[in-house]
């Protein structure tokens, strides 16, 4: 393997992992401002507007359609081809 392909895979496995480090600090954060909101909706500091607002979402429940209608769900599945890249270090 050559050395440019070597070094941009170290660099982009040394900038994956801070990555990760950053969202886990982020959600720390995230956590303490959502405990310190309690159930408040929306909150203001130094002019930085803060929303945790509820909302209702609605989604198809596939397991139990298939369950009760396992050959319609087989007649509409849909296969379709796909990569998923990975730099396991």
């Amino acid at each position: 393997m050559n050395e440019t392909i070597t070094a941009k895979v170290k660099e982009y496995a040394d900038m994956k992992k801070m990555m990760n480090e950053l969202q886990d600090l982020m959600d720390a954060l995230e956590a303490d401002i959502k405990a310190a909101m309690g159930d408040s909706e929306e909150m203001s500091v130094e002019g930085i507007k803060i929303k945790w607002t509820h909302y209702t979402t609605s989604r198809f429940d596939s397991k139990t359609f298939k369950a009760e209608h396992g050959a319609m769900y087989e007649q509409y599945i849909k296969t379709v081809p796909a990569r998923r890249f990975q730099v396991v270090a």
